[in-house]
C-alpha cells in the first residue's frame, strides 16, 4: 500500500525573498499479516475474570478490531483447579468467575484455529493505596491540577506498579508503569498527568476522579513501561513504536496479568 505525502518546503533567498516549491514522496508502507490479539485479567478477591481475543488490523483500516468468538480457553492454577472462560453478551469477551489469590501462579491457555497461545502470570502481594490527592504545579505562567496516588512501598520486596486514571468515569489514555527500583521502601507520592483526547486536558473542579493502582508481577511491568515508553509521557518523548514484549506464547501479542488492584476515588475542589 503506498500512502501519499506532500509537503511544502520553504526556503530563504536574501533577507526579504522567500519561495516555495511542493514536492510529492511515495512511501511504501508495509502491511503485516493480521495477528491474534489477547489481553488477560485476574483479581484479587471473589470477582470475573476477562479474556478478550481480537486480531490486529492493517495499518491502513479503520481502528477497529475484529472480535474472535471462537476462541476456546482454558484458565488453571498450580493446584489444577481449572476454569474455562465464556461470551457474555459483547463478542470477543470472554468471562468467569474466580476468587484470585496473591502468591499463586494463573495459566491462560487459548486455542484459536487449531493453534495454541499460553501464559503464565504471579500475583504480587497487594500494596495498600493510602489516598489520593491534587497537587498544584505551574507550568510557565499557569498552575494545573494533577493526581497524585499516595502509598508506602514495603521494603525489600520488588514491586511494580500500573496506574489506571478515571475522570468522570472515563478511562484516559495514558499509560502509567512504574517499580520501586530506586523508591524501595519510601513514602510514595505518585504524580498522574492527565491526558485524554486533547493533549494537555485539565483537572477541573467538580470533576470525579479515580485511580486503580495495579500491583504486577515483571513480565506485565515490562509489557505497560513500553507502552508507557511509546506514547508521550515517555523517556524524551517516546520512542519508536514496536509491540511491546508479550508474556503470551505462539506469536500473539497483548498479556495476562495476574494482579492486585486497589482504588481510590475524589472530587475535585
Amino acid at each position: 500500500m503506498l500512502k501519499r505525502i506532500t509537503y511544502l518546503s520553504l526556503a530563504a533567498a536574501g533577507s526579504f525573498f522567500f519561495s516555495s516549491c511542493e514536492k510529492v514522496i511515495d512511501v511504501d508502507i508495509k502491511e503485516s499479516p493480521s495477528q491474534l490479539v489477547i489481553e488477560g485479567n485476574i483479581r484479587d478477591g471473589d470477582t470475573d475474570g476477562m479474556i478478550k481475543v481480537t486480531r490486529s488490523v492493517s495499518y491502513t483500516d479503520p481502528n477497529s478490531y475484529p472480535a474472535v468468538t471462537d476462541a476456546e480457553i482454558i484458565v488453571t492454577d498450580k493446584a489444577g483447579f481449572t476454569w474455562h472462560p465464556q461470551q457474555r453478551d459483547v463478542p470477543g469477551e470472554y468471562y468467569f468467575r474466580i476468587e484470585g489469590h496473591p502468591g499463586e501462579t494463573y495459566t491462560m491457555n487459548v486455542k484459536v484455529d487449531g493453534k495454541e497461545y499460553i501464559a503464565k502470570s504471579t500475583m504480587p502481594q497487594p500494596v495498600q493505596l493510602d489516598s489520593i490527592g491534587i497537587t498544584l504545579l505551574t507550568f510557565g505562567n499557569e498552575e494545573r491540577k494533577v493526581v497524585a496516588a499516595y502509598f508506602k512501598d514495603p521494603k525489600g520486596v520488588q514491586n511494580q506498579y500500573r496506574y489506571q486514571l478515571y475522570v468522570n468515569g472515563k478511562l484516559t489514555k495514558r499509560v502509567y508503569a512504574n517499580d520501586d527500583r530506586l523508591t524501595d521502601g519510601n513514602d510514595i507520592k505518585e504524580q498522574l498527568f492527565y491526558q485524554d483526547d486533547e493533549d494537555n486536558e485539565e483537572i477541573n473542579e467538580g470533576d470525579v476522579v479515580q485511580v486503580q493502582m495495579q500491583c504486577i508481577d515483571r513480565p506485565v511491568f515490562k509489557y505497560w513501561l513500553t507502552l508507557a515508553d511509546q506514547s508521550q509521557n515517555g523517556p524524551g518523548g517516546g520512542v519508536t513504536p514496536g509491540n511491546p514484549p508479550s508474556n503470551i506464547s505462539g506469536g500473539a501479542l497483548g498479556y495476562f496479568s495476574a494482579h492486585t488492584l486497589r482504588m481510590e476515588s475524589l472530587t475535585v475542589k
